[in-house]
């Protein structure tokens, strides 16, 4: 049986769910809300605000972390369009992360991708 790793991926998801449903959904796969920081306004004509982050971890030292928010690129790429956006970063329990991260696809009907071009999309 192969069995394919996990790296970091993130998402981009069309809708922007509340932090208290994403915490909540994450305290049930066994995460807990480590930092959160609220939005910041620009400081600078026509660029966007930086959304709300949450940073969850669990104890396998997996992370994930969401963005309540649609946000740029800072360096000018174009983005998917997106009102939110998830990353994960697995730590020792692989199948835990993968688990999770089919978890809140499944919730929010996203696809993770791979965040290196030069990996696999994982969905």
């Amino acid at each position: 049986m192969t069995r394919t790793k996990i790296h970091e991926l993130e998402a981009f998801c069309v809708t922007c769910p509340s932090a208290e449903e994403v915490t909540h959904l994450l305290q049930a796969g066994g995460f807990t809300l480590a930092f959160q920081m609220d939005a910041v306004p620009s400081a600078c004509a026509g660029a966007p605000p930086l959304p709300a982050q949450y940073h969850y971890q669990d104890k396998n030292g997996s992370e994930v972390i969401f963005l309540a928010g649609r946000d740029a690129d800072p360096d000018g790429v174009q983005l998917p369009e997106h009102a939110s956006r998830f990353w994960i970063y697995p730590g020792a329990d692989a199948g835990a992360a993968r688990w999770v991260a089919n978890m809140l696809a499944t919730r929010w009907s996203f696809a993770w991708r791979s965040e290196s071009p030069a990996r696999q999309d994982v969905a």
